[in-house]
């Protein structure tokens, strides 16, 4: 089972104004927010810091035991997760098997993007949609690329028109170098954002679990 979490960040303070609140996170993660410029880049790292130490022990992993691994992917024992934020909200993926996930507030889509990088009939899908609905079919578009790769552990070395994905009425398929993979895309709806969510299983939480990470 694929299980999905979010918190919103808005109220976490900067922890570069209350370092106490680095206190329950590991070194490398209070490394990585100490580097970040921008109040809200440290926050929302904080967000991800807090947000591992509520969802790994649910799943028998120790938060502490975290390690990155050969592809560069954090790794805990028992345990697949991966994590994503944007706006004000960090989501956690956590699954038997490789997963990825990736948020994005939905703003207006940068122009040229999809015409340069992604498949020509995902650049044409977005075309058709007007004001609104074509920033969010960009972003639609955006987070199940970037959750495949994520899974893959491939990034940004994997070519975004080299796989497309084929929305139906069964759900969303990835379609690599013409072959249809068995891995499965879940969206979910969070207003102001675009949420997606790629692995190898087929059962899926079938909405996103809240957690309240304290001020």
């Amino acid at each position: 089972m694929v299980h999905v979490y979010a918190a919103d960040i808005a109220n976490l303070p900067d922890p570069k104004g209350e370092p106490h609140i680095l206190d329950t996170l590991t070194d490398e993660r209070i490394d990585r927010i100490q580097k970040y410029l921008k109040a809200e880049d440290r926050k929302r790292s904080l967000g991800a810091g807090l947000m591992l130490n509520k969802v790994l022990p649910l799943h028998g992993a120790l938060p502490g035991k975290v390690c990155v691994g050969a592809d560069g992917k954090p790794r805990a024992e028992g345990v697949f997760f991966n994590l994503s934020h944007s706006g004000n909200l960090v989501i956690c993926a956590a699954a038997e098997t490789e997963v990825g996930c990736d948020v994005e507030k939905i703003v207006r889509a940068p122009e040229g993007v999809a015409e340069r990088f992604f498949h020509k009939d995902e650049a044409a899908y977005i075309k058709e949609g007007t004001g609104q609905e074509r920033d969010e079919r960009f972003f639609r578009i955006w987070t199940m690329k970037e959750s495949y790769i994520k899974m893959t552990g491939e990034g940004m070395r994997l070519s975004f028109d080299r796989f497309i994905f084929l929305i139906g009425q069964e759900g969303v398929k990835v379609c690599r170098d013409g072959r249809i993979l068995s891995c499965r895309i879940m969206e979910y709806d969070i207003p102001g954002y675009k949420v997606s969510v790629c692995a190898g299983e087929e059962n899926f939480a079938e909405s996103v679990e809240y957690f309240d990470l304290g001020a």
